[in-house]
């Protein structure tokens, strides 16, 4: 955007991409304009709005329960691993997360306060309204969805009229509309797109081969919410028979939470286009949740601990265990094979004893949390057991740290670009061939070719849609101009990010006349079992530098 000055369309290596709409690309802009062009400033937007949604539920937890729940709720989420991973992401999800979670509070202030309800409902409509200029109409349905639920679920969705309904929508479209109009003036297609392709088609068909089965977040939700998930998985399962006493007056808050986490879960359950953080939004009732129930276990005039502590922390010693038996896996030939062609020889290299000491550690705070639980009583039994699981992953992260460094440094495209930059080669065109590294881009400062048969390699789902249109046009272009430069009707491009002197999207054709062309020389990425397949499109090719799943060579210049 900064660099094109095209602050309505968003745009990845130079092509038109509207995926997603354009606030969290403000935001990044925005940073980029504050501390520069750097990693630090693209990630600074998804670890404020981490922190935002932890002040959020510790908000939450002081005006639903009181401020020790509020604290802990905060502590719950902030320690959950899904977190702390996407805290650091570029990427929308943390932003959704916290918009979704900012209305859902503002919802419940409305239902909860006479005087000022109106108030808190139009605030809540025009957040609404933001997170759908975030990640389309996901940032509204899942609010609105929750409320309707929750009050399903209490017998009295009568309340819901309170709403103005009228007037909230305009709020809500008077905040989202205008961006997507202006997109709409420019790109004719993208309604269609918006709402058939990435909404209706994606939600409801495997298309955009993102699918998964209807358990899909169960595993999502016991790894992304550890350890906490296992012990609220028991709570569930023992308190499954008083369910009936959630619809109390008393109850309302825990049902709220409940609704807005079920919501989540099953729709994404049911959706079948699945991926890990979609099931983010839900850390905030999570969390509350969590809390709630390990606040009431601070009761003095209970002497047992309650089944749902004991059993979760039996489960963590049996998880321990079975940590530290899964490394015998390995004598597997065909698994040991599989998993040394997924991670970098340097990280392969620490897998088993990084997994051992997990164990152990699980075994542990399994162990330690299972004999407090036992002897001790009331409050002091809470908070210990409770500061022993805020501490379980921070313990795991700084195990696995050394590991993670190097998977991360094997992975990110920043050592590549720094290479490309301080060689010879420095200005040469690049082109993956079947093969695309998202942060090369950003790193070189500069658009990347890509040889693809339907553009998947870039994840990038209006790429696709838009490709099989470009393909028909390519008899009309030559082979040296990138399709995406023309737009569905063949017209010349009006925005300057639709031209540039290399190609951007080829096919191997193309690139095979390139390299007997005047363009001159480039550089090459391919992964190492795909580099026979590639001489036989590009004769000529020298190695330059080999990665350990992928490798770079260089067209100099046609051999005769």
């Amino acid at each position: 955007m900064i660099a094109l000055r095209d602050f309505i369309t968003p745009h990845f290596n130079h092509l038109v991409y509207l995926d997603k709409p354009a606030l969290y690309f403000w935001m990044v802009a925005g940073s980029f304009k504050v501390f520069g062009l750097n990693e630090w400033a693209a990630r600074f937007p998804s670890a404020l709005m981490a922190l935002g949604t932890i002040l959020l539920v510790w908000l939450m937890g002081r005006r639903m329960f009181d401020g020790r729940t509020g604290f802990m709720g905060a502590c719950v989420a902030a320690s959950a691993p899904l977190v702390i991973a996407f805290s650091r992401t570029v990427i929308f999800d943390m932003t959704l997360t916290f918009l979704v979670t900012l209305s859902m509070f503002l919802l419940w202030l409305a239902d909860n306060d006479g005087v000022r309800r109106h108030r808190f409902d139009y605030l809540a409509f025009a957040v609404m309204g933001l997170a759908a200029i975030t990640k389309g109409p996901v940032g509204f349905l899942l609010p609105l969805l929750s409320i309707l639920v929750y009050a399903l679920l209490r017998g009295r969705w009568r309340e819901l009229r309170r709403i103005r309904w009228g007037i909230c929508w305009l709020i809500l479209l008077a905040v989202s509309l205008p961006w997507f109009l202006a997109v709409c003036v420019r790109h004719p297609d993208f309604p269609r797109y918006a709402f058939w392709e990435e909404s209706l088609v994606r939600f409801a068909t495997p298309a955009l081969h993102r699918s998964g089965g209807a358990l899909y977040y169960l595993p999502v939700y016991l790894a992304g919410f550890f350890p906490w998930s296992i012990f609220l998985l028991f709570v569930g399962l023992n308190r499954l028979r008083h369910w009936k006493n959630l619809r109390q007056d008393a109850q309302k808050s825990r049902l709220f939470l409940i609704a807005w986490f079920g919501v989540i879960f099953v729709f994404f359950s049911i959706s079948h286009s699945k991926l890990p953080g979609y099931l983010l939004p839900a850390a905030a009732p999570m969390g509350l949740l969590m809390a709630g129930v390990w606040n009431k276990a601070r009761d003095a005039s209970v002497d047992r601990a309650p089944d749902w502590l004991s059993g979760g922390f039996a489960a963590m010693i049996l998880l321990g265990v079975l940590v530290d038996l899964s490394p015998q896996l390995l004598r597997f030939h065909r698994l040991a094979t599989r998993l040394s062609h997924k991670i970098p020889p340097q990280v392969y290299a620490f897998l088993k004893p990084s997994v051992i000491l997990s164990g152990m550690i699980l075994f542990a705070i399994g162990f330690l949390g299972r004999n407090l639980s036992g002897r001790l009583r009331g409050e002091r039994r809470a908070q210990l057991t409770f500061a022993l699981l805020v501490a379980t992953t921070p313990l795991l992260l700084v195990r696995w740290i050394r590991p993670l460094h190097l998977y991360f440094q094997a992975s990110s495209s920043r050592q590549l670009a720094r290479k490309i930059l301080s060689s010879p080669q420095r200005n040469f065109p690049v082109y993956g061939y079947f093969y695309f590294r998202t942060g090369l881009p950003f790193y070189l400062r500069r658009p990347v070719g890509l040889v693809t048969a339907d553009g998947d390699e870039m994840t990038s789902n209006y790429v696709m849609s838009r490709l099989k249109l470009m393909r028909e046009q390519e008899m009309r272009f030559p082979a040296s101009q990138s399709l995406t430069q023309q737009n569905p009707a063949g017209r010349a491009p009006e925005n300057p990010a639709e031209s540039s002197k290399e190609p951007v999207l080829l096919t191997p054709r193309q690139l095979h006349r390139l390299g007997v062309s005047p363009p001159g020389p480039f550089l090459l990425l391919v992964r190492n079992n795909e580099v026979g397949q590639l001489n036989q499109v590009v004769n000529g090719i020298d190695p330059l530098w080999t990665g350990w799943d992928f490798s770079v060579w260089a067209k100099l210049a046609e051999r005769r």
